[in-house]
């Protein structure tokens, strides 16, 4: 058995024993906002309905007819030319969408594990602790893109000497371009579903699916909220019935190994004629369900090439042994190679490597030198390398605090404080494209009681904005079955940046 076959057969197994009701509160619970680095820790859920609760139910004569809500959104730098947006869901929508994960879990599962699938996903939106059967695990969905990464490049590369090539595919602009309609093809099969007795039977779960979620959204029957655990399922499933057919197509198993992990598929295979073939063949089986492949990211690669990630050598070669502490040339020269691999292969996660490298892994504490002399220039340094890497700003920032809890000393306080101050000045001209970095500005400013540094009053419009700025949620009024955030200072008691973001340390 290929270690991908293990790895489905040890995922099925533990996902088969998870309890329907431990589901829906993991969702609720941990799985409403996006993940760690797209909102500060005061974004969390701490009051939800008891497992059960439907706030739509079918009308007596079959109608179906969830409120139509608008999605809350979170523009994230996904580079720096291009956003991503993240959605946030009106809260009785989710429960109802989680409410049917977890009531027709077995069914879900049937539908992803089927043995005819011959593609080995490591994308499970669910967390699974594999040391104890039937328990959710502790972190979040995003670590599985580690869990991917270690799967490239060991599960894939231990196969890889019985095959020539691989193939890297990717769906283009895969959540946005989800037809609502297509999660009920998913649930049922799309010719059952459709035939024009079933197409508006609200017995059927999938077309309950399919309406919470373009009620979410407006009405709008393309694309699902990127954020949500419950649209991490609804995409694992329908990607699950895309596989299947694909694999269908593939009339020669044994001379190809198939592996995905969320829209991104690695395909060994034995010829560049057959690599043609299975890119077909995944266009074919995408199309059925209104999906279509990325030509930009869709490659054909002779093995070894296409295996590794280029940048970890070129990272290992500059800091081939993290230092229990740096000093601050260390620090500067480990830093220059980090600016100069990423912008020669930008996008990478060698920025997010860096800072994770240079605090504790037990306790989160700053191993490179700190002092009067040092912390400016390194201070000015990781707000440097920030604009090169939005994405790591937040944990640019947990950095910057574990420095002054360090250092214990006011002097650091007051140059940070004046420091972060006069950035989120200049950020607040454009309230719109620096929504992401006021947020975490905000939010750190006031977790570290530095309100005082903030001179002048701002009139923020976003409600994410807005939320962090008057410390309380501005999203979704109407909701008093839920509380879905906690006063910043509460949370900054027991959770630091960094404890925060730690689910996103590389491995």
């Amino acid at each position: 058995m290929s270690k991908p076959s293990e790895h489905t057969r040890r995922t099925a197994k533990f996902a088969k024993k998870l309890k329907h009701k431990d589901i829906y509160e993991w969702i609720m619970a941990n799985g409403y906002y996006p993940e760690s680095y797209v909102l500060p820790p005061c974004f969390n859920v701490t009051r939800y309905p008891a497992f059960g609760k439907k706030y739509f139910p079918i009308g007596a004569r079959g109608a179906y007819s969830p409120k139509s809500s608008n999605l809350a959104q979170v523009h994230f730098p996904k580079s720096n030319l291009a956003d991503r947006t993240f959605s946030i869901i009106d809260p009785e929508i989710h429960c109802d969408i989680a409410y049917e994960i977890a009531h027709n879990w077995n069914k879900i599962l049937k539908i992803i594990f089927n043995p005819k699938n011959l593609v080995h996903s490591y994308s499970f939106p669910i967390p699974l602790d594999t040391n104890n059967l039937g328990v959710i695990g502790k972190l979040r969905s995003g670590r599985m893109i580690y869990e991917f990464i270690e799967m490239a490049e060991n599960d894939v590369s231990s196969e890889s000497f019985q095959y020539t090539y691989l193939v890297k595919a990717d769906i283009k602009s895969f959540y946005p371009t989800v037809y609502t309609h297509s999660l009920s093809w998913a649930f049922h099969g799309k010719s059952y579903i459709r035939a024009k007795k079933r197409r508006h039977d609200y017995s059927h779960v999938g077309n309950r699916i399919d309406r919470l979620f373009q009620r979410s959204n407006d009405d709008h029957t393309n694309g699902v909220a990127i954020g949500p655990v419950v649209s991490d399922v609804v995409t694992e499933l329908l990607l699950a019935r895309v596989d299947t057919l694909f694999s269908k197509a593939l009339t020669s198993p044994d001379r190809f190994l198939a592996v995905r992990f969320k829209d991104d598929y690695r395909i060994l295979c034995q010829s560049e004629n057959d690599a043609k073939s299975i890119i077909k063949s995944l266009q074919n089986a995408l199309r059925e369900y209104d999906l279509d492949i990325s030509e930009d990211k869709t490659t054909i690669s002779r093995l070894p090439d296409g295996l590794f990630r280029p940048w970890v050598s070129k990272y290992h070669a500059a800091n081939p042994k993290p230092k229990d502490e740096y000093t601050y040339k260390q620090f500067k020269e480990v830093y220059l190679s980090v600016v100069a691999t990423d912008r020669e292969l930008p996008g990478t996660g060698i920025v997010d490597r860096f800072l994770a490298d240079i605090v504790t892994k037990d306790d989160y504490k700053p191993n490179f030198e700190v002092s009067k002399k040092t912390v400016p220039n390194i201070i000015s340094l990781l707000m440097m390398l920030a604009s090169l890497r939005i994405k790591s700003f937040p944990k640019i920032l947990g950095v910057i605090e574990a420095i002054m809890r360090s250092a214990n000393n006011g002097w650091y306080t007051e140059q940070i404080g004046k420091y972060l101050a006069n950035y989120l000045h200049g950020l607040a001209a454009n309230e719109r494209d620096n929504r992401y970095q006021i947020i975490w500005i905000l939010y750190f400013l006031k977790s570290n009681k530095m309100e005082k540094f903030i001179s002048k009053k701002y009139a923020f419009k976003d409600p994410v904005v807005k939320s962090v700025q008057s410390n309380r949620s501005n999203l979704f009024g109407n909701c008093k079955d839920f509380k879905l955030f906690t006063g910043i200072k509460t949370v900054a008691k027991n959770k630091t940046l960094l404890e925060h973001l730690d689910i996103f340390s590389p491995q």
